[in-house]
């Protein structure tokens, strides 16, 4: 069986619709028209960033505020079609799942509950930083004794495929979430999917 760590924003839960608005706000902004949006979901984090002109010496302080302002939100953030009979199928084959996020652990696990899901989870893993989850994902796998030869990594952005090529594991892109098909296949993950159902395939 396989172990499964997936990332929460974007992947399991369909936040971007809030987190703009929010980052809207933060940045102090006008909303940028659709194709603008389009392009950016193109780019990487670290290009985004530099776009809009944010210094990064304010983002961990942002994040901060970012996980406060989101957890009052979480009502109005769905879960992604399917993916909780996805969770479910692969929790009774045997497979060991975790989630891994930049995104604070109170958040994940409420959010998780209302959907019904937590108890597909061995584990929760948040608070990884932006750029942290490398580490998260050795940390990970170090505490629970996972042979890399079997853990994937389940993530919607670039961020995502890099740390898990940086911790040796395979990595599945979906491309649902915050990045466009475009710059994932650029960075070139072991696999990539357009839908839940198709992580099932894979893994059989």
């Amino acid at each position: 069986m396989a172990t499964i760590i997936f990332d929460f924003d974007g992947t399991i839960a369909d936040s971007l619709p809030v987190v703009t608005e929010l980052f809207y706000a933060w940045v102090k902004i006008e909303p940028y028209p659709p194709e603008q949006v389009e392009k950016m979901r193109n780019m990487t984090l670290k290009d985004v960033i530099h776009e809009v002109g944010i210094p990064l010496w304010k983002l961990p302080r942002m994040m901060v505020t970012a996980r406060s302002q989101f957890g009052k939100r979480l009502s109005e953030v769905p879960v992604f079609k399917d993916m909780p009979e996805l969770l479910k199928q692969l929790h009774a084959d045997g497979h060991k799942l975790y989630v891994m996020s930049s995104n604070g652990p109170q958040n994940i696990r409420k959010f998780l509950k209302r959907h019904k899901i937590i108890q597909y989870f061995s584990g929760i893993h948040g608070n990884t930083g932006l750029f942290g989850k490398a580490t998260a994902i050795r940390s990970i796998i170090r505490k629970y004794k996972i042979n890399p030869a079997e853990c994937y990594s389940v993530g919607d952005e670039t961020r995502d495929v890099d740390a898990a090529k940086k911790a040796h594991i395979k990595c599945i892109a979906v491309t649902w979430g915050y990045n466009g098909e475009k710059i994932l296949k650029a960075h070139k993950p072991d696999f990539m999917i357009h839908k839940p159902a198709e992580l099932l395939k894979l893994l059989q």
